[in-house]
C-alpha cells in the first residue's frame, strides 16, 4: 500500500514498471479524502478499507512544506543557521532569521499534513506505516524555474530562491518529521544517498519536471526498501 501527495509518483512509477502490486492512493485525485464528523477527521470509509488489509504502508503524505517556504523567493528574502548543519554557506545580503522562525513556519505549514499522517497509521491498524522522505531540491535553479507552477506563489517574485537556502530548508523539514514520526511510531526512510550529489542535492537526471523526483529515483527508493535501509 502507497499512499500521500504528488512526490508518490515516482515511487509509484517505478513500482508499475517494476510491475509489483501496489495499491496506490494518491490524494491529489481523491476528493472528499478526509471525512470530518462531530470534531473528528478520518479517511473516507473505502480509502481506510484499502489501507487497513495488512501490508505495510508507504506514506509520501505531505512532503511540500519546505518547498512551499523556501522554494521561491520569499517577498522578504531570508537566510538562516541550520543548527544541524552550521557551515552550509549563509547570504550576508539576506535578511537573518532564526532557526526557530523556520521552524515555526514549517510546523505551520505542516500541521494538516501530520493529522492526515495520524489518519493513516489508525487506519493502517497496527500494519508498519513508514514515511519516505521527499526527494531533496535540485541544485539547478533553471531547470525549477521552468517548470514551476507560479499559480500556487501569487504573492512570491517569479524567483527561484537561491540553492543553499532550499536545501537547508529541506533538511530542517526532513529533521522535523523525522522527530514526528518517531513520536507517532511511524519509520522514517531517509532519501537514498547514492540519488544525492556530494553537497546533499538530487543528482541531474533524477527529477521528472525539476520540482519532483522521477521513476529512475522511484527504484532508488524501492531499493532502498528493500535493503531495510
Amino acid at each position: 500500500m502507497c499512499i500521500g501527495h504528488s512526490h508518490i509518483q515516482a515511487v509509484a512509477s517505478a513500482a508499475t514498471e517494476l510491475k509489483a502490486p501496489w495499491d496506490v492512493i494518491a490524494f491529489w485525485v481523491e476528493p472528499g479524502a478526509v471525512i470530518r464528523n462531530a470534531g473528528e477527521a478520518t479517511l473516507r470509509p473505502d480509502l481506510a478499507e484499502r489501507v487497513a488489509v495488512g501490508a505495510p504502508v508507504l506514506s509520501f503524505v505531505g512532503g511540500s512544506a519546505h518547498s512551499t517556504l523556501g522554494m521561491v523567493e520569499h517577498p522578504r528574502p531570508f537566510d538562516f543557521v541550520l543548527p544541524s548543519s552550521p557551515d552550509l554557506p549563509l547570504d550576508p545580503d539576506r535578511e537573518l532569521v532564526p532557526a526557530s522562525g523556520v521552524r515555526a513556519a514549517l510546523a505551520a505549514l505542516d500541521a494538516e499534513y501530520v493529522d492526515l499522517l495520524s489518519m493513516v497509521v489508525r487506519a493502517a491498524k497496527g500494519a508498519p506505516v513508514t514515511q519516505l522522505e521527499p526527494p531533496p531540491p535540485l541544485a539547478d535553479s533553471e531547470r525549477i524555474f521552468a517548470n514551476m507552477p507560479w499559480g500556487f506563489f501569487p504573492d512570491r517574485p517569479r524567483i527561484i530562491a537561491p540553492r543553499w537556502l532550499r536545501l537547508k530548508v529541506w533538511r530542517m523539514h526532513s529533521e522535523m518529521m523525522a522527530a514526528c514520526c518517531a513520536r507517532l511510531g511511524v519509520g522514517y526512510l531517509r532519501a537514498p544517498p547514492e540519488a544525492q550529489d556530494a553537497d546533499g542535492f538530487l543528482k541531474a537526471g533524477l527529477d521528472s519536471d525539476g520540482i519532483h523526483a522521477g521513476p529512475i529515483y522511484g527504484r532508488m527508493v524501492i531499493e532502498s526498501l528493500e535493503r531495510g535501509a
